[in-house]
């Protein structure tokens, strides 16, 4: 089973205004027929989103994949997506908006989806985009997911948390993570943590994960990050030339029943 996930910024293409002729106008046929090419090409089985779109936008894209879809809505504007092969029977939501205060904490996007893999096989994917800017309240939403992800391990052990920590792995959300025992997909299997952006033009960063559960920890057989054509490019930035999204997905591969 391959389980994947790519901030997509909101379907724009990157930069959006040379992808805006090929991809066309956000929910056109064209440009839901492109991004079904670009998520059919991770050949994964759970994509989890961040920066997505309208439910109507991306359940035409589910639709057409055949895909099952859950969807988490944004405090602000930038919504959590997860398109599974296999059915969804229950999504939570752990970001909501305070009217006291201007920016609370998972106010990009933050929720879980039970997957049912196989009759006696469950999992949650947890899909967060943690906050870009400010280090104390990441912690904050480190601890705030701990609390989630606890309570998500009594219901199973078969937990993957995966998005966007905005982030590299010497913060506090990490720390957490692995005190409860969850294994980070690159380090384990995928010869090291790498820059998931790094497309000419933009600021290199290593801020997009996979982690797993102890129990599903030990089926892990690979991890990468997707370079390829059309997913990044070397430069120069000229007129014409752009790629899918600004960060580069994450693709994780794990073996064997995992009850």
């Amino acid at each position: 089973m391959r389980v994947a996930t790519y901030n997509v910024l909101g379907l724009t293409g990157y930069p959006p205004q040379e992808a805006l002729p090929e991809v066309g106008p956000l929910g056109s046929e064209k440009h839901i027929e492109h991004f079904v090419r670009v998520f059919t090409e991770l050949d994964s089985d759970i994509i989890a989103l961040q920066e997505g779109v309208a439910v109507r936008q991306i359940q035409q894209v589910a639709k057409r994949m055949g895909y099952f879809l859950a969807t988490h809505p944004s405090p602000i504007a930038w919504p959590g997506h997860v398109l599974s092969r296999f059915p969804i029977l229950e999504s939570r939501t752990f970001s909501h908006a305070d009217p006291c205060v201007d920016v609370p904490p998972f106010s990009r996007t933050a929720g879980a989806s039970l997957v049912q893999i196989n009759e006696g096989e469950r999992l949650w994917i947890v899909d967060v985009h943690l906050h870009p800017g400010d280090v104390e309240l990441r912690k904050v939403e480190g601890e705030l997911l701990r609390e989630r992800v606890e309570a998500l391990l009594i219901e199973t052990p078969n937990v993957v948390v995966l998005g966007d920590f905005n982030s590299e792995v010497d913060e506090a959300v990490h720390e957490y993570l692995r005190e409860l025992g969850f294994v980070n997909a690159m380090q384990q299997v995928g010869g090291g943590i790498q820059a998931t952006m790094d497309t000419v033009g933009i600021q290199t960063h290593y801020i997009d994960h996979l982690y797993f559960s102890p129990q599903l920890a030990a089926h892990l057989v690979a991890a990468h990050v997707v370079r390829s054509d059309g997913f990044r490019h070397e430069g120069p930035q000229v007129e014409g030339c752009w790629v899918h999204s600004d960060h580069l997905p994450v693709v994780a591969e794990i073996g064997g029943h995992i009850a």
